[in-house]
């Protein structure tokens, strides 16, 4: 497989093939696959759907109870380090980490947007837990976030002291830590954003951050979409300035649920309400590409959501918000190029 399908900059006919394989089996409520392959298999752990999928795979009972060990270690550095902040006054809140149970990623997200609190968060995680810093993309670096390995754990534990990229206004973070609440999750007690808050999470993450849409993205927006009222959701798109990213995201999905031949009425009704109150999806002329997982945003999609955005930030006086929206499509080529010229590692600058 070369680089560029590797990343999603061509979409061949047979990713197109394995992704919809795969996006059926869990779309469709556990239909198995026509064949299994190590190729779907590393297809599902990309996707962040191998649990999932587990048993429609036929996945060893070693490789769940691996998969498993790793879910419990995300859990309890999250418990070690809510207990940890708590006591020391440092207000949070976790984002995405849990959302695609009983998957989990590779990293601990925690919301911190008071900025002496998160100041010292890093003095404390440096300091007393001796935790290893990790090196941050030129964006990261803009935005103030913070990632670092604690002593004994394998996951990265990351700290945002916003929902951003380059530091482009969508939510307010201090509204967003004003809304968290706590939910059990595991058997534990998690700090989590209000459900109306982790789907546009989930939307700006995966269009404005990662310009990618995984399977597990598609899956968990359909459960966040289900447990969340629309019109409040719609509040916060229209507040964002996102109107455009959110069509052009439930467009995405609603390409692989027909694909899939699966009916989500929940879903539906969101996308109809949307469309009466923003309009049509202006993108859409540009959903015409393979349905490959994960599903890259073409360049000229991102390029036109992030210029909307940035008319839009300027009408309301957000000038620097503005001015980071205009530079972000910029900043994609240089980090698509500067990853190239490094065989397919990270560019570094997104």
């Amino acid at each position: 497989m070369t680089f560029l399908e590797e990343i999603g900059g061509v979409k061949t006919a047979r990713r197109e093939r394995i992704s919809l394989q795969l996006a059926r089996s869990l779309l469709k409520e556990g239909t198995p696959p026509p064949e299994t392959s190590n190729q779907l298999l590393k297809l599902a752990r990309k996707n962040k759907v191998l649990l999932r999928f587990a048993h429609l795979l036929g996945l060893s009972s070693k490789d769940i109870e691996d998969e498993k060990a790793g879910v419990d270690e995300a859990f309890r550095l999250q418990d070690e380090m809510s207990e940890v902040f708590e006591r020391s006054g440092i207000s949070h809140v976790v984002i995405k980490s849990f959302d695609s149970l009983p998957d989990v990623g590779h990293d601990i997200d925690f919301l911190v947007p008071r900025q002496a609190e998160m100041e010292r968060a890093r003095a404390l995680l440096v300091g007393k837990f001796k935790a290893r810093t990790q090196a941050l993309t030129h964006c990261d670096k803009l935005l103030g976030k913070f990632s670092c390995f604690l002593p004994g754990y394998a996951h990265d534990f990351e700290l945002y002291p916003t929902i951003s990229q380059l530091g482009e206004v969508y939510l307010d973070p201090e509204k967003v830590l004003q809304d968290r609440r706590k939910e059990v999750m595991a058997g534990k007690e998690i700090w989590t954003t209000s459900n109306e808050d982790r789907v546009l999470i989930r939307v700006i993450h995966a269009i404005f951050r990662h310009n990618f849409i995984k399977l597990s993205d598609i899956i968990d927006f359909l459960k966040l979409a289900q447990n969340s009222a629309p019109e409040k959701v719609l509040d916060k798109v229209e507040e964002a300035n996102i109107c455009d990213a959110f069509l052009f995201y439930l467009g995405c999905i609603q390409r692989f649920l027909l694909a899939c031949e699966v009916d989500n009425p929940s879903f539906t009704r969101l996308r109809d309400e949307s469309a009466a109150r923003f309009g049509p999806d202006r993108l859409k002329f540009l959903s015409k590409d393979r349905l490959v997982l994960p599903y890259r945003i073409p360049n000229r999609a991102l390029f036109i959501i992030f210029m909307l955005k940035a008319v839009r930030e300027a009408a309301q006086g957000r000038w620097k918000s503005s001015l980071d929206c205009t530079v972000a499509p910029a900043l994609v080529v240089l980090d698509f190029l500067s990853a190239a010229v490094r065989s397919g590692g990270r560019g570094m600058v997104w």
